[in-house]
């Protein structure tokens, strides 16, 4: 026969059929899959040809696969003959077999429940009997546990701490044994347990209050191992707080003793550290971590507990945050308090379970920063914001001296006093860093605002001061300068006071800043630019006269000029008065900045003003020239003679065009002079060069670095 695979290798059929022979092998063939993927091969009619005719090629495989292996067909068909018979001979042995393994399997199981039985009664029995061996021994240490801890008859009690170890290690054994045998103990059995129990803490307590006492440190030492023992450490805290620390804590902390304190709240916490060293120094040294005993923590659970209960009943005016000074002072106060009680815990693990105290976290809570904070910020605020909200004084600022090297205005000075203020000592608290960082940043931003008001403030009607405006905002240029200067300051000091814990860089603080730093440079550059368009605004209205200088030589007869006119000075003035007053108030640099942005200005301006004068003389001297030779033409003469503006044979007298060309070169020489005057070069100007060459190319007469070859 084929092999396994051959059986599922379907019959090749003809190539043009519409369909995929082997969607009939998959697992998921459905009909309507079929024709719903197929409906677009064709129609209904061609897929039923289709079929057919893969139909027959199946019937054809089919019979020529049986035509092979007819052999085993009929071999097989042969075997079967007779096989139901055998089957049926064979099925009731099997039955009967399956009967007696039920049998076998219900007799065991059987067998199991009754061993199972028996073992739970033998452990109940076993059970039972331990616990009647823990009764006896129960009624046996409650006899002898009673012995110890009953004086004799007609002797006075006194404090044996061999008979106390002994009756703690019996009453171990007691209470170990009644967990076995709870349920054969009668009521008058357990109330002497219990009984017997508290005479036996009572009698270790009147112990642990001799040694305490007498500071007996060996007998202290056996007392506390003793309560180790019973397992009792909390009990030995609760009586050293109720027994010692109490007592003394309620004589301390009270409000009459705050107010009778010499030293306030500062000798209050003395006193109560004075206890520590005073009642509690075998208790520490015995155990601390590297003392003789374990278990005990008498400064959070003793002694802390106490006197945190006690300062919030008894002492609670301390945490009154209305006055933020009296506020600053008992909190500082407080914290070292407390880090003087961390100093004497000294072990780190002991310290964090000190701070992870129930008592402590509600101690730390009753402190209302956040209240402290937002009256801080109401003083700090409020005086921000009432600079800002005043307005400049323009009579006053006009008449004020221009300092270079401290603010000149109030805004600034107080913007900075305000951030000095939130960083300063008493007032500064670690704690409330990152809400006085936010305030910092605050003030900074309300800073930053108020400038854009400040250069929008318009001078009063009345006030008689042509050079206010750009003075206003020099001084802001000024103010803004120092203070930014101030920020590398300011973000030092907020490193120095940042807590350890939050490890801030200078680098870090600075990324913080860095929007307050960009705004500042902003403002800059727009003050810079405000400056420059006042100046120009003043100096620009001077170079109209430029238009004028045509009439002031054309049949006048003047001179050849010598000097510059006076609009030149007109046009510089307001430059030349910037820079005698403000010149140490924006710095050198910058003031080269602000006078080539200026003259640059300036000299686009004056170089339409002169193009246009040129361009006119040119037309001028054109429309003079036509007209002169229609006149000759019609003369038919030549004229060698000119009136006053013409140049004689010799050369030796300039035309009226000519001494206003000059005029323009000696006035732009007189403007290049002013700007190299002050150290720029002439590249440094746009069109500077342009305005020179137009002027040489109009007179022929090259400009040297002075005037004195024109």
């Amino acid at each position: 026969m084929s092999n396994g695979r051959d059986l599922f290798c379907l019959p090749a059929g003809p190539a043009d059929l519409c369909f995929d022979k082997n969607e009939f092998m998959k697992k998921t063939f459905s009909v309507d899959e079929f024709l719903y993927e197929n409906r677009n091969a064709g129609s209904l009619e061609i897929i039923r040809d289709d079929l057919g005719i893969y139909l027959k090629v199946l019937r054809s495989a089919m019979i020529e696969l049986i035509n092979q292996d007819y052999a085993d067909f009929v071999d097989l068909s042969a075997n079967l003959i007779g096989l139901d018979q055998q089957i049926g001979g064979i099925v009731s042995p099997l039955e009967k077999l399956k009967e007696e393994i039920l049998v076998v399997k219900q007799a065991l199981e059987g067998t199991m429940g009754g061993i199972s039985e028996c073992l739970e009664q033998k452990k109940d029995l076993r059970k039972y009997k331990k616990s009647l061996q823990s009764l006896a021994k129960a009624q046996g240490a409650l006899v002898k546990l009673d012995s110890l801890l009953k004086p004799s008859e007609g002797k006075e009690q006194e404090i044996n701490p061999v008979l106390l170890e002994r009756a703690a290690l019996e009453s171990i054994q007691l209470q170990f044994n009644i967990k076995f045998c709870n349920e054969f103990l009668n009521q008058e059995q357990m109330q002497l347990s219990k009984e017997l129990k508290n005479s036996l803490l009572e009698q270790i307590k009147d112990y642990f209050l001799k040694t305490l006492e007498k500071k007996d440190v060996d007998g202290l030492e056996r007392c506390l191992r003793i309560y180790c023992t019973l397992d009792e450490c909390r009990t030995a805290e609760d009586v050293f707080k109720q027994e010692i620390v109490a007592p003394y804590m309620a004589k301390v902390i009270s409000e009459s003793s705050l107010q009778n304190s010499v030293q306030g709240l500062t000798g209050i916490y003395n006193q109560i550290l004075d206890f520590i060293s005073m009642n509690m120094k075998n208790l520490l040294a015995l155990t601390k971590k590297n003392g003789k005993v374990k278990g005990y923590d008498f400064v959070t659970n003793s002694f802390w507990t106490e006197v945190e209960r006690r300062m919030e009943t008894n002492m609670s005016s301390i945490f009154a945050p209305g006055n933020p000074d009296s506020f600053y002072q008992k909190y500082k106060c407080t914290l070292e308090f407390l880090e003087r009680i961390e100093l004497i815990i000294e072990d780190p693990a002991e310290v964090t379970a000190f701070k992870a105290h129930a008592q402590y976290k509600s101690f730390q809570v009753r402190w209302n920063l956040p209240v402290y904070f937002q009256i801080r910020f109401q003083e700090i605020g409020s005086n921000m914001e009432k600079a800002c909200s005043k307005g400049l004084d323009a009579h006053k600022f006009t008449a004020q001296q221009i300092s270079a090297s401290q603010f000149n205005l109030l805004q600034f000075s107080i913007a900075l006093t305000c951030i000095s203020n939130c960083w300063q000592e008493g007032i500064y608290l670690p704690q409330l860093f990152h809400r006085f960082l936010k305030l910092t940043l605050q003030v900074l931003s309300r800073a930053t605002t108020w400038i854009d008001t400040a250069m929008t403030y318009e001078a009063p009607a009345d006030l008689q001061e042509p050079f206010y405006r750009i003075k206003l905002l020099a001084t802001l240029y000024s103010d803004i300068t120092n203070f930014s200067r101030k920020v590398p300051q300011i973000v030092n000091l907020i490193a120095e006071k940042a807590p350890p814990i939050l490890e801030l860089t200078t680098t870090t603080l600075d990324e913080i800043f860095f929007d307050n730093r960009s705004l500042l440079t902003t403002k800059l550059n727009r003050l810079q630019t405000l400056i420059v368009q006042e100046l120009l605004q003043s100096s620009t209205p001077a170079i109209r006269q430029v238009s004028d200088i045509p009439r002031l030589y054309r049949k006048t007869n003047r001179e050849v000029p010598s000097k510059c006119c006076q609009y030149v000075e007109q046009m510089l003035l307001p430059s030349r008065t910037f820079e005698e007053r403000f010149a140490s108030m924006v710095g050198d640099d910058r003031l080269k900045e602000f006078l080539a942005n200026v003259y640059g200005g300036l000299t686009e301006t004056y170089l339409q003003a002169i193009e246009e004068v040129l361009t006119s003389v040119q037309k001028t001297e054109e429309s003079l020239r036509r007209l002169k030779n229609l006149r000759a033409q019609t003369t038919g003469t030549v004229s060698t003679t000119s009136n006053n503006s013409s140049s004689n044979s010799a050369g030796t007298t300039m035309t009226d065009d000519d001494k206003i060309r000059l005029q323009l070169q000696v006035d732009v020489v007189h403007f290049v002079q002013e700007i190299e005057r002050i150290g720029l070069a002439r590249g440094e100007i746009d069109k500077l060069d342009q305005l020179v060459q137009l002027v040489e190319e109009a007179t022929k007469i090259r400009i040297g670095t002075n005037y004195a070859g024109v």
